[in-house]
């Protein structure tokens, strides 16, 4: 059952499936962890500025600063934040790797992220600690692979973490963070809190506010629907003025949009998240984006959330009577997502058997890991119980 403490109204997904996404009739396409289909208002924004491009003197002013702004507006109402708050980015990676350059580390201070964490949210990491920038310790998982909740509150109730990086949603198991413990607890204790969001976003609400995050990176192409090399980090309007960029574009530069005097090299950044930004973005693609976040948001990411749920419920109670796989997900209401993973006695065969059925799904740490988004429905589900009845 949903966690929700109210049922809200169901959006209709067969009429979205044929308005947006009519190539989901095809066969169950459950894989938007690792890369979701375009909408068809994506396809038809970016077609259209690359139109207008082609033939250049149709390119006008609404295609260059308003698109970006539209974007970051989007990008803003998805995570609770303010537009100036907003970096567009090329990708998760990106974003991570900003936090790790220019937030502040005081001497003794370490960096702490959970092990087993996708390699996006590590190895920025490393990087910091092999240039001597902060000791860097991953936590162990817990007995299933999940961060292990308890001991990193433990850790950064210790007093001396400067940063905890973590996904919001872990891409091995579907584990969904509830981020406003951690939130709360690095703020008490004046940690920087940095959240790798790629798995989040477009299918579980995140408030970057009441979670109390500090920096917090996605990228598109995943639960967000939208063009490969689109993203967007968001940046604590507090931090963001104080924070100076390591990597400089010039479009990081308030004098950016006065063309008329930009050989005055006045080296003064933004005063907000756009000073991370690094000079000329995707304009086609994050007209791409700007469609998808907004369809996003016009369902809502917690009906998507509770349509998930809702979808995956009956898998989860047929492995849990038939006993057939070992659920590596967890159960707990405020912790699962729309990524659910399992491990079958022959996982590998399994798998294939799936992929032969059509179904697109893929194997993660040795389980089967499905994710259906908004456009999946009942029956997608039911062909993997079906292929999973001939035992595996």
């Amino acid at each position: 059952m949903s966690p929700s403490a109210q049922t809200l109204a169901p959006f209709d997904v067969h009429t979205l499936r044929e308005r947006e996404f009519p190539s989901a009739t095809r066969a169950p396409y459950l894989n938007a962890a690792a890369v979701a289909p375009l909408p068809e208002r994506a396809v038809r924004a970016v077609d259209a500025y690359n139109r207008r491009r082609a033939s250049a003197h149709d390119l006008a002013g609404d295609d260059f600063e308003p698109t970006l702004a539209r974007a970051r507006q989007a990008a803003a109402r998805l995570v609770g934040a303010h537009a100036d708050e907003i970096a567009l980015l090329p990708n998760t990676s990106f974003g991570i790797n900003l936090a790790a350059h220019v937030l502040p580390l005081h001497p003794g201070r370490r960096v702490v992220v959970s092990d087993r964490e996708f390699p996006a949210n590590v190895y920025p990491w490393m990087q910091l600690a092999r240039n001597g920038g902060a000791a860097l310790d991953l936590v162990p998982a817990d007995e299933h692979g999940r961060p292990d909740e308890a001991r990193l509150l433990a850790e950064i109730e210790r007093g001396d973490v400067g940063i905890f990086a973590l996904s919001a949603v872990q891409f091995a198991s579907g584990y969904n963070a509830v981020l406003e413990r951690f939130g709360q607890a690095c703020r008490e204790h004046g940690t920087f809190f940095v959240v790798d969001a790629i798995q989040a976003l477009g299918q579980v609400p995140v408030d970057v506010r009441a979670a109390r995050v500090d920096v917090l990176a996605t990228g598109g192409h995943k639960w967000l629907c939208g063009p490969f090399g689109t993203g967007f980090a968001y940046v604590r309007r507090e931090l963001a003025a104080e924070l100076e960029p390591r990597v400089v574009g010039w479009t990081a530069m308030a004098g950016t949009l006065d063309y008329s005097r930009l050989l005055d090299y006045r080296y003064e950044f933004w005063d907000t998240a756009r000073r991370f930004e690094v000079a000329t973005l995707p304009f086609q693609d994050v007209a791409g984006l700007t469609e998808s976040m907004t369809m996003l948001d016009e369902v809502g990411p917690a009906r998507i959330r509770e349509h998930l749920l809702g979808l995956l419920d009956p898998l989860v109670g047929w492995i849990q009577e038939t006993e057939s796989a070992e659920i590596v997900s967890d159960l707990r209401p405020e912790h699962r997502s729309g990524i659910f993973c399992f491990r079958p006695r022959d996982a590998e065969r399994a798998f294939q058997a799936l992929t032969r059925a059509g179904v697109a799904c893929v194997l993660r740490e040795g389980a089967i890991r499905v994710s259906p988004h908004l456009y999946n429905t009942e029956n997608d589900i039911a062909v993997v119980m079906e292929v999973l009845s001939e035992g595996w």
